[in-house]
């Protein structure tokens, strides 16, 4: 068995048994569903950073971001459909039949999931590969690492997931509207960020397999438009999913701040750090920036 199948079956087997853990903990009591799903997403979030631990490599913690949004569309499904039967109200079939909103999330969370998570995996080499932003945090650190990472590596990302996935709430749980003009700019705008961050992924894939040992900088197709199509696509998801809360309930307009947290966490955060790292590795980066837009297209617009 070769490193990177072994690490996919550590990963499957440490993602299990964290959402079960998490899920086991959540039902513990009971109390306000938002609540309870605050408590299974912390203690999952605890024990892959324990499977971090183990395996001495913080990587273990990079599927989450894109498995959380299918597995919170079918937490929130779950635990409705739990209080309406003691209720003696609609069952699983009438619920999910009166319900083509939470299918249509469930539909372009998976999608958006398994795009995502395979594009990981494919190219993950397995236990003995750590991202590189991890292995700088480790030279930078030193002894205090593991601290940096539980705060800064697991509980910071899971706290913009958990905000972002608070419109999955909305839409699941809060839902008072049925289908409206606002659910279909939503599926438009999810649909078009998964297709943008797909193109952009591939793209940049079938760049770097014909240029492995050039310098240049990536910018052909979407990446002559922006230097980071696949970060705008990613933006744009947790958006779309704000608008299918915004469709479900506009009373709940307050779950925006998930969208824009992770939107300035990528403006602030990701997108420079990984900027000074491209300006160190490409001598043609800054001749880059001056051409490019950071994330929006605007000179396809104009």
């Amino acid at each position: 068995m070769n490193d990177k199948i072994k690490g996919r079956i550590i990963l499957l087997c440490v993602y299990l048994f964290a959402f079960g853990i998490g899920i086991w903990s959540g039902n513990l009591f009971e109390y306000h569903i938002l609540l309870k799903s605050a408590v299974t997403m912390t203690v999952t979030v605890l024990m892959l950073f324990l499977g971090s631990l183990i395996f001495n490599n913080s990587s273990v913690f990079d599927p989450y971001w894109s498995v959380a949004p299918p597995f919170m569309v079918i937490y929130y499904f779950v635990l409705v459909i739990g209080e309406q039967s003691v209720a003696g109200h609609a069952g699983f079939s009438e619920f999910l039949w009166d319900s083509p909103r939470m299918m249509i999330l469930f539909f372009l969370t998976f999608a958006y999931s398994a795009r995502l998570t395979w594009n990981f995996l494919r190219t993950w080499p397995g236990m003995k590969h750590e991202d590189w932003r991890y292995v700088d945090f480790r030279t930078n650190t030193g002894k205090a690492y593991w601290i940096v990472s539980l705060t800064g590596i697991h509980l910071f990302p899971a706290l913009m997931v958990f905000g972002g996935t608070l419109s999955i709430w909305v839409a699941v749980v809060q839902g008072t509207r049925q289908l409206n003009v606002i659910d279909f700019v939503a599926i438009l705008v999810t649909g078009c960020a998964i297709l943008l961050e797909a193109t952009a992924d591939r793209q940049l894939r079938a760049f770097l397999t014909r240029n492995r040992e050039s310098a240049r900088t990536m910018n052909e197709g979407l990446w002559s438009l922006s230097r980071h199509p696949n970060y705008l696509g990613e933006i744009l998801f947790w958006w779309g999913l704000f608008l299918f809360s915004l469709a479900a309930n506009t009373s709940f307009w307050w779950v925006i701040a998930g969208p824009l947290a992770i939107t300035l966490m990528f403006i602030f955060a990701s997108i420079p750090m990984i900027e000074k790292r491209m300006i160190k590795r490409k001598k043609d980066y800054r001749a880059y920036q001056d051409k490019v837009s950071m994330l929006v297209p605007w000179r396809f617009f104009g």
